[in-house]
């Protein structure tokens, strides 16, 4: 008997363990499926809209080896993201370094003297060094990979400091670039982006090329088509696009509808904050982390 009742707590025992094991596989599965990793979730807000954006410029650097770009708009409206979603658009770009400089840091956009002494220590080179010596290592670089410079809040500067920077720095590289630095096996680009987080240069009178076909581009920059807040429709898009993704679901409660009450009518950074709140993420305090 004894035997009997030990084979049958043997047997609940093993029931019991199963029945464990699948509801707790049940509730990993569950929260794969609503807790987004942080960096998948970063990766598809990069999807979010900027497609004309993203289109044109990757149209501009099919044609020319030398481009530069106003990435522009209102503020909050995601030019850090889009300056990212365009840095995706060549697969080598990521074993590459892009040069920034945030021109409102330290105030060295208040200055040439400052921009020049910023780019010459993303060199290793002396403070005081030429300006020529400063192009030479980027046309030296050139010949192996692509050369990527970006100045965040361009709005910063002065029309005046911003378009005698553009005529010191920017012209004299596109002339010895064109004439000094043949294009090699390796098809290499250089490509600046300017980017303004209030939408204010464009209403200066910095010269901008409307058109990537103007005789005077890329000397001058291309100004891309404006950042502006998400609509109903690209918010609807976005979700969509998550939803039918295999193993992922959007967290309960969050629809564009939503999205759109809660973000000041769909103000991208707002947006962005907001679906990762649902997802149990941060923006600022988390996912900014991967913006270049």
């Amino acid at each position: 008997m004894d035997a009997v009742e030990r084979q049958l707590q043997a047997n609940e025992s093993s029931a019991l363990e199963t029945d464990t094991s699948i509801y707790i596989k049940r509730i990993i599965t569950d929260f794969q499926g609503i807790k987004i990793p942080p960096n998948l979730l970063f990766d598809l807000l990069l999807q979010m809209d900027f497609r004309q954006q993203a289109k044109l410029v990757k149209k501009v650097i099919e044609l020319h080896r030398i481009a530069a770009f106003l990435v522009h708009g209102e503020p909050y409206c995601g030019q850090q993201l889009l300056v990212n979603r365009l840095f995706r658009l060549k697969a080598e770009w990521k074993n590459i370094s892009p040069i920034k400089i945030d021109v409102s840091h330290n105030g060295a956009g208040r200055s040439i003297s400052h921009l020049w002494r910023q780019l010459a220590s993303w060199f290793h080179l002396p403070k005081d060094v030429e300006p020529k010596d400063i192009n030479y290592k980027i046309c030296e670089r050139l010949f192996t990979q692509d050369v990527i410079l970006i100045f965040y809040t361009v709005d910063y500067m002065t029309p005046k400091v911003l378009g005698a920077w553009l005529q010191e720095f920017w012209e004299p590289l596109v002339a010895q670039v064109e004439a000094s630095c043949p294009t090699t096996q390796h098809n290499t680009h250089l490509l600046m982006f300017l980017v303004d987080n209030s939408g204010s240069v464009c209403e200066s009178n910095i010269l901008l090329a409307k058109q990537f076909e103007e005789p005077d581009y890329p000397r001058i920059p291309l100004h891309l088509p404006p950042v502006s807040s998400f609509g109903l429709d690209v918010l609807d898009d976005w979700i969509d696009m998550v939803t039918a993704m295999e193993s992922m679901q959007i967290p309960t409660g969050l629809t564009a509808k939503i999205l759109l009450e809660k973000t000041e009518n769909g103000v991208p950074e707002f947006v962005y904050e907001e679906i990762c709140c649902h997802c149990g993420h941060s923006w600022e305090g988390g996912l900014a982390k991967w913006l270049i």
